[in-house]
């Protein structure tokens, strides 16, 4: 029962990782962070992305290992939506900053 359980919680960073490939390829945002006003104006935005999403993918998927060999599987959710939470928003902040994507005000 054990490692069925693991394999289901390993499988979201890797169905992330493919969806964020996926992403790449089509240009699109994936992030939660797409407002109504906010456009892309660079291109290379997409591979921005593309590395926080390989990254969020790895740093879920070693948290999930360590925590639960820790026998503590109910902080896998929460340490999930931190890791997710605090890269869509340092993702948001550095395409700001690096002029990838602009926010219209109206």
């Amino acid at each position: 029962m054990g490692d069925t359980v693991f394999l289901i919680y390993m499988s979201a960073p890797v169905i992330f990782f493919i969806y964020s490939i996926v992403s790449y390829k089509k240009k699109f945002i994936i992030y939660t962070i797409k407002d109504k006003n906010m456009k892309v104006v660079n291109d290379a935005y997409y591979s921005l992305q593309l590395s926080f999403c390989i990254i969020n993918s790895i740093l879920v998927a070693l948290g999930i290992f360590i925590i639960y060999n820790s026998k503590k599987p109910t902080s896998i959710v929460f340490y999930y939506l931190a890791i997710f939470w605090i890269l869509n928003y340092l993702l948001k902040f550095m395409a700001i900053k690096k002029n990838y994507i602009r926010i219209d005000c109206e």
